[in-house]
């Protein structure tokens, strides 16, 4: 499959769009309980990725029940799935959105996330969760490591001055109402020679971090949390929620 150029990104979207039509809910009562036993909401993250749900967890705090696509289907008996077929960090976060809210009526989030890489043309991009080409059904951590493996062949003739890079993150939530928020974090680096650090994963552990002379995986959860792609997309999508009304 060919690679879809990802450019270094302008400037951060953030919009709202109409509320989407979900026949299946739209007599379902969005009222919520504000009794201290049902304060909590409980939002569905579009992964099976279970490091992603504990990220999102600690970003979003009490607040939210953060809880997998995975649990959504034992939950409902439903076989969940989607084909990131899109060709843009958005389009695939809205599919992966889609996918949960026609299942749900809670509030749904998904991420698409990737790194973009400026010497490979935005590569590996839109594809990076499978840029080794691992076969489907392989163990997250095998996956990982084959497609930091192929980055690094990839870049062994680049010099560090140009191995700029960004980790993308774009967020699409819909609300219990049906109400869709887009955004979209970065965070800048540059890709190292080799791995470094145990914590995190994907690219993490060849994610330089100029600021903090460290790479992702280097770093405290607590650190990630507040500088990652991630952070800053949870971060700009917390400052347009608005209560239930």
């Amino acid at each position: 499959m060919g690679q879809t150029p990802n450019k270094k990104p302008g400037k951060n979207i953030s919009l709202k769009r109409p509320f989407i039509s979900l026949p299946r809910y739209e007599k379902a009562s969005m009222k919520p309980d504000n009794s201290p036993a049902k304060m909590r909401r409980t939002l569905y993250l579009a992964t099976q990725n279970e490091h992603k749900v504990e990220e999102f967890q600690a970003m979003l705090g009490y607040a939210w029940d953060v809880r997998s696509a995975s649990q959504l289907g034992l939950e409902t008996g439903q076989k969940i799935s989607w084909d990131e077929t899109g060709d843009s960090f958005v389009a695939n976060s809205r599919i992966k959105a889609l996918a949960l809210r026609h299942i749900t009526p809670c509030a749904v989030l998904a991420d698409d996330s990737g790194l973009v890489v400026d010497a490979l043309n935005g590569a590996p991009g839109i594809y990076s969760s499978r840029y080794a080409g691992s076969p489907e059904g392989t163990p997250r951590a095998a996956a990982d490591a084959a497609n930091t493996e192929k980055l690094l062949n990839d870049l062994q003739e680049v010099p560090d001055s140009k191995r700029t890079a960004r980790f993308v993150c774009c967020l699409v939530f819909i609300d219990e109402r049906g109400e869709e928020t887009v955004v979209e974090g970065y965070c800048e680096g540059r890709i190292a020679k080799s791995p470094s650090g145990h914590h995190g994963f994907g690219y993490d552990p060849v994610f330089f971090v100029p600021s903090h002379n460290r790479t992702m995986a280097e770093l405290s959860e607590a650190e990630k949390n507040r500088l990652s792609h991630r952070a800053e997309a949870v971060a700009k999508l917390t400052r347009h929620w608005r209560p239930l009304a």
